[in-house]
């Protein structure tokens, strides 16, 4: 069972990690909930279902990826959510959920794989805060209304 998770969790990771930022740009776009959007999103499902199911194998290393996938579950719900339901400010829901959940994976491949280093946590959260936050407020002009 491990092993077939593993695997999952890898082929779905990279899945997530290439197309998080088309995701984003498509769905903006679009006005809407794209096919880059539903795909991006059942990859971070698999992901994070797969990762619950991996920490037990190892719990003392890797319990921090149970609240970790499910933080990046969240954001990329608010995403979808957002992209399907509009409004004023839709293409900040987009960003910040797309966005957010693209950071998580991102996190957790550092943390995986550069488990000694005091920055591989702050790192990819700080960054991609700032860029998120920051493509919100400019996004305003061009994104603003209903999709």
């Amino acid at each position: 069972m491990r092993d077939i998770a593993l695997i999952l969790h890898v082929v779905a990771g990279l899945v997530g990690v290439l197309l998080g930022p088309l995701a984003v740009v498509v769905t903006l776009r679009g006005r809407r909930l794209t096919w880059a959007g539903e795909v991006f999103h059942w990859a971070v499902a698999l992901v994070c279902l797969t990762a619950l199911v991996m920490v037990p194998y190892d719990w003392g290393r890797l319990w921090v990826f149970w609240p970790l996938s499910i933080a990046a579950y969240l954001f990329v719900y608010l995403g979808q959510r957002a992209a399907e339901s509009g409004g004023e400010f839709w293409y900040r829901g987009v960003l910040r959920g797309y966005g957010g959940s693209w950071i998580a994976l991102w996190t957790a491949v550092l943390v995986v794989n550069v488990p000694d280093r005091p920055w591989s946590w702050p790192l990819p959260i700080v960054l991609g805060g700032v860029a998120v936050e920051w493509l919100s407020a400019r996004g305003g002009r061009r994104f603003a209304g209903r999709p």
